[in-house]
């Protein structure tokens, strides 16, 4: 079975709408979410009830979901980002906890792939893997063939023999059955590579093949949204322009 790979979604309906739509198309997958459904954006309640009723899925914690339970998080984030996590949890009001606290997990493993919101290795100290010396602990720790991660907001992939790779040409990665992967999806809801489409990846384990894909959304109504419910209009901005 395929594995649907997708990663930072940061309230924002729109985009994970858009994401969805290319689920449904094809399948069955598995649905790996490697964290972050709310912060930013205004609609983290849709979301999560989405996320929550997706078949064969598996939900990993976000450090902005994480934040919910473990105040001392919130004071590691920056003043937008402790705005966003405070305007989310008066709108939802503690309805989520529970459930959250049932489905989302800190680390998984699967068919051929570990993940984690951003390593697995420590990762509860939210390191950024944005360097092959970041990614470097992950190969040298875990046994895998391929790691997901999210939290930077940039598609990228690294290598054990090659390192920083960036993303192939075609958008299909054919791996090296002698080499191992640490793979980031990119952004649902916040891409911040200068491509303000919604990013995700799909897996075929069978295939040894990893594809990078992009898909449009309306992120005019939903920066609007964000500037209507008086949270930072930075956040809006960002949308804007994929930064």
């Amino acid at each position: 079975m395929k594995i649907f790979v997708c990663s930072d979604i940061h309230g924002n309906f729109r985009a994970f709408e858009a994401v969805l739509s290319e689920y449904r198309k094809g399948g069955p997958y598995e649905f790996l979410f490697l964290g972050d459904a709310l912060g930013y954006g205004t609609h983290p309640d849709a979301i999560l009830d989405r996320l929550f009723n997706l078949p064969r899925s598996v939900l990993l914690f976000g450090n902005h979901e994480w934040s919910l339970f473990d105040r001392a998080e919130r004071a590691e984030m920056n003043d937008i980002a402790m705005g966003s996590i405070l305007w989310s949890e008066r709108m939802m009001g503690g309805r989520y906890d529970q459930r959250i606290g049932e489905r989302f997990q800190l680390t998984a493993e699967g068919r051929g792939y570990i993940a984690a919101h951003s390593s697995p290795t420590n990762p509860l100290e939210w390191r950024y893997v944005f360097t092959s010396a970041d990614a470097a602990p992950i190969f040298m720790n875990h046994d895998f063939r391929v790691c997901f991660v999210g939290h930077t907001h940039v598609p990228m992939v690294y290598t054990f023999n090659d390192g920083l790779m960036g993303l192939p040409e075609s958008g299909t990665l054919v791996l090296d059955p002698g080499d191992r992967y640490v793979i980031n999806p990119g952004s649902v809801g916040q891409p911040r590579d200068g491509d303000s489409r919604a990013s995700f990846c799909i897996y075929d384990p069978d295939e040894n093949r990893v594809s990078f894909e992009r898909c449009r959304y309306d992120v005019e109504a939903e920066a609007d949204d964000i500037v209507r419910a008086g949270l930072d209009p930075f956040l809006a901005d960002r949308l804007l322009k994929g930064y």
